[in-house]
């Protein structure tokens, strides 16, 4: 089942790392997660059976065919007297009986409940094929948004490294300054302290580095402690417009489409429900042998065989109105379905909205911070150069660092957002798999 749905995956941009970790790009993520994921397989399982069941036999569409055999052997004391004065007084008689058959059975008119039937399974492979996809869909959305957490987690570890040695850059220029005499020892402590804070958060951005790839490990079904690297970068691609997704949606959205299957399952069921209503009218046909050997009595021998043939016609006329309440409930649950596919399409329009609007707002912010990041690099190169010649205070450069620290968090942080929205509006228009 797998086989048959071709995965869109999102471009990627490789890097090499300097790690000597596996190497794990989100396409080979994915490809793991499809193959392993353990809820994947219990839907694969399960639309593999909704298959299985959708046949002509199980619609009551072919004839049944049934081979009987049987055979008896007894021993009877016997006594019997006739009309003519004849007596027979045995003991110990025995008797053997010996009976095979082979009948057809095919009913041929069942109030077309057997299209309906078929119609029926039909339509549950169809929901089958889609709850796999669906299920697809949100493994692949885990995935991705659990592969890129382990990027964005990357990046923040690398830019930890890089303010830490701005950090060690600044304490061996107050340490300079001071040893000839130019600054106070507040101004080294203070650059130390400085430091040692960037040195604990980057000890925090390791463990969540570590946890985002257990995290994802736990998705591809595999052992938790498997170490990796991930090698694509956070890049946004999916750029549509909101009226062609408004357009699109209704067809692609796999959840819409299962709540369609569910509305005409409903209405197959009515129909298999009036099909009471009508006349059966079923053929048969059959050969049958049978042999009854006596060692005492009137008749020693009585064998028969031979085939034979006939029709059944059957016909409820009054069941106390159990068809009409029947026909009754499945209409309700039929309105039910079609309440359900209309309140789907409700929620379904107010996620895409809102979907939509947070990846709009999300490219938004990315590029403001993307910015904003090379204003604070420029900031900082000033601010520590000013410093180093003895131009500005630590506590200018300190403001610097800090504001290029947050700069580099709030630029990893809108791009992360911005793909898990992009995942988002791409899963809400059947986008993911097809």
């Amino acid at each position: 089942m797998l086989k048959k749905f071709f995965v869109l995956f999102f471009s990627v941009l490789s890097i090499n790392s300097l790690h000597a970790q596996e190497k794990l790009r989100l396409a080979d993520a994915v490809s793991i997660a499809l193959k392993n994921n353990y809820s994947i397989l219990v839907s694969k399982n399960e639309a593999e059976m909704d298959a299985n069941n959708n046949t002509t036999g199980n619609a009551g569409m072919l004839p049944s065919l049934d081979a009987t055999a049987s055979g008896t052997k007894s021993v009877n004391a016997t006594k019997q007297n006739y009309s003519t004065g004849q007596e027979v007084n045995k003991g110990a008689v025995p008797s053997r009986n010996l009976a095979a058959g082979v009948a057809l059975n095919w009913m041929i008119f069942d109030g077309f409940k057997m299209f309906a039937t078929k119609g029926r399974l039909e339509e549950l492979q169809s929901k089958g094929e889609i709850s796999l996809k669906i299920q697809i869909e949100n493994t692949i959305e885990q995935v991705v948004d659990g592969y890129f957490n382990v990027v964005k987690n990357r990046d923040l570890l690398a830019a930890d490294q890089d303010a830490i040695n701005i950090y060690k850059e600044r304490v061996r220029i107050s340490e300079t300054k001071f040893n000839i005499g130019s600054a106070s020892k507040l101004e080294l402590l203070q650059a130390k302290v400085d430091m040692n804070a960037q040195l604990s958060a980057e000890l925090k951005d390791k463990t969540a580095l570590n946890n985002s790839k257990n995290n994802l490990n736990q998705l591809l079904a595999r052992a938790i402690d498997t170490d990796f690297d991930a090698t694509d970068s956070i890049m946004i691609t999916y750029r549509p417009a909101l009226d062609d997704l408004k357009k699109t949606i209704t067809t692609q959205n796999n959840t819409l489409l299962s709540a369609q299957k569910d509305l005409n399952i409903a209405s197959y069921s009515v129909k298999e429900i009036e099909s009471q209503r009508y006349p059966r009218i079923g053929i048969g046909a059959g050969y049958n042998y049978s042999r009854v050997n006596n060692s005492a009595g009137l008749i020693l021998l009585n064998q028969n065989a031979g085939p034979n043939y006939g029709f059944t016609v059957s016909w409820n006329l009054f069941n106390g109105f159990v068809v009409n309440n029947q026909i009754k409930n499945a209409k309700l649950d039929y309105q039910n379905s079609e309440l359900r596919l209309n309140d789907a399409k409700s929620q379904i329009e107010s996620q895409l909205l809102q979907a939509f609007n947070t990846f709009r707002d999300a490219l938004e912010a990315v590029k403001l911070e993307e910015e904003n990041l090379v204003l604070a690099k420029e900031n900082l190169s000033v601010a520590l150069e000013r410093f180093r010649i003895g131009n500005s205070t630590p506590l200018e450069l300190q403001e610097a660092q800090k504001s290029l620290v947050d700069a580099e968090n709030r630029t990893l942080s809108a791009r992360y957002d911005a793909k898990v929205a992009e995942t988002e509006l791409m899963r809400l228009n059947g986008e993911l798999v097809k």
